[in-house]
């Protein structure tokens, strides 16, 4: 199969593919069938002759060529996944457009100019890193189309790298809550407040999480995810819980979770409008 039935099989099918592989080398471990015997074997001969290893031993065995198979793999699997990565983000992007061979002109300005190519390996270098799932390719597909469209890549280029290496650190689902962050709603004030210039002190991730999902602010997502995910924004400086008063009722103090200036940043280049 050539590489891009390869790659074309693997989006349509990447399940299928996955299965077929493993049914594959498991059926080659059981035809060995390797018994109990031959490793106390191994391993007497090795408590024996301190000179060699357990290691050494199980290698010069029958499973040294599959060791090196499940290897190979591993390895195969994970290069062609990465370019169906590649494949899934760029369709991605190409969707989200209305001049389909615009948006690809600017695509192939961004990785023939060597600044847009750094900060386009980047987005790569974070799509490896995580599962192909809707949610990663969504935030990266709409980052990658408000970055083929600047006009100049060098001078946006520091900015950039710090929202790429900001978006490397946190979850799917911190950058997705705070994409959401003008839904984000009043939170009830907790049982302790220590307020320093407007920050409260103290961790109220799970006061925050309760009150999101309870007024909807996100769906389909259980309190303890979205704590995690609200711990995720404030670990890395893009959110923080703040109290303070509002116009219409100035005597009352009042508790929020909000972007801060670089969560707004970030916000920003990952939203799709």
């Amino acid at each position: 199969m050539e590489r891009k039935e390869i790659i074309k099989a693997i989006i349509e099918h990447s399940e299928y593919m996955m299965t077929a592989e493993r049914q594959s080398l498991q059926k080659r471990i059981e035809n060995k069938n390797l018994d109990s015997e031959e490793v106390k074997s191994v391993v007497t001969n090795t408590a024996k002759d301190k000179g060699k290893s357990l290691m050494s031993d199980l290698f010069n065995t029958k499973w040294f060529d599959l060791v090196c198979d499940i290897a190979d793999t591993g390895d195969k699997l994970k290069n062609n996944l990465d370019e169906a990565k590649k494949v899934k983000l760029l369709g991605e992007y190409l969707q989200k457009t209305d001049n389909h061979e615009k948006a690809l002109k600017s695509l192939v300005d961004l990785i023939t100019d060597p600044y847009g190519l750094a900060l386009y390996s980047k987005i790569i270098n974070i799509l490896s890193d995580s599962p192909a799932d809707g949610d990663i390719l969504e935030i990266l597909s709409d980052y990658l189309k408000k970055l083929a469209e600047e006009e100049s890549l060098q001078n946006v280029f520091s900015r950039n790298k710090t929202i790429l290496t900001l978006i490397d650190k946190c979850s799917p689902q911190a950058l997705i809550l705070l994409r959401m962050c003008n839904k984000w709603t009043l939170v009830p004030s907790p049982r302790t407040v220590i307020s320093n210039g407007g920050h409260v002190q103290g961790d109220n991730t799970r006061l925050v999480a309760q009150t999101f999902v309870k007024n909807k602010v996100i769906e389909n997502v259980d309190v303890d995810d979205v704590q995690m995910a609200i711990y995720d924004l404030e670990k890395n400086g893009l959110a923080e819980f703040i109290s303070g008063t509002q116009k219409s009722a100035p005597d009352k103090t009042v508790f929020v979770e909000r972007p801060t200036k670089i969560g707004e940043m970030v916000k920003d280049a990952i939203s799709n409008n």
